[in-house]
């Protein structure tokens, strides 16, 4: 079947809908953040995209480190609340109703309602265009009990995850194969 051409657009979806937060424990902030990946395994780190206009990105840039945090799908309207106001003119954590939770290793704090809170330090920024691309260097990763797997790693089918495509937010589907499945007799 023939493909037709279009005008080139971030055509790559769907993406983890995370809340990134940032900022001091005193004064914390949230970004909503779907633009994101994971950039390396050894040493972990993860990347996010942040236009310099918004508020989180001064915060980031100040503190040199965030964190980011894994919603899952019954937060959908608090993620999409997030990325729709200011942290200069509300406080998101209290409209959320969402806790300030101390991190491990970095100053900017977790979201103590979110069962995955990736601490990272702020190891590189690549300025792009529209966007600035934050490299964070995974420095503490923490999981809530209800998650974990037998295998003491976070359990996706205990996750509901969600996920943005599109301008829209959807739970992640079905699992069709694990990794090697192609083959393994």
């Amino acid at each position: 079947m023939p493909k037709k051409d279009i005008e080139p657009y971030i055509a790559l979806f769907p993406n983890p809908a995370l809340l990134v937060s940032c900022g001091c424990f005193e004064k914390p902030n949230i970004i909503t953040i779907a633009w994101s990946s994971t950039a390396c395994m050894d040493p972990p780190m993860l990347s996010i995209a942040v236009t310099p206009s918004r508020h989180s990105y001064n915060l980031i840039v100040e503190s040199k480190d965030f964190v980011v945090n894994i919603a899952e799908a019954s937060d959908a309207r608090k993620v999409d609340l997030c990325g729709n106001i200011s942290g200069l003119d509300h406080d998101k954590f209290k409209e959320c109703n969402y806790t300030v939770e101390r991190s491990t290793k970095v100053n900017s704090p977790r979201i103590a309602e979110c069962p995955i809170s990736i601490e990272c330090y702020l190891d590189k920024t690549v300025h792009l265009g529209t966007h600035d691309l934050f490299i964070g260097h995974i420095a503490n990763v923490a999981v809530d009990d209800r998650v974990l797997g037998n295998d003491g790693r976070p359990d996706l089918d205990k996750l509901n995850t969600l996920v943005y495509a599109q301008g829209k937010y959807f739970r992640l589907g079905e699992v069709l194969g694990v990794q090697g499945f192609s083959i393994k007799e």
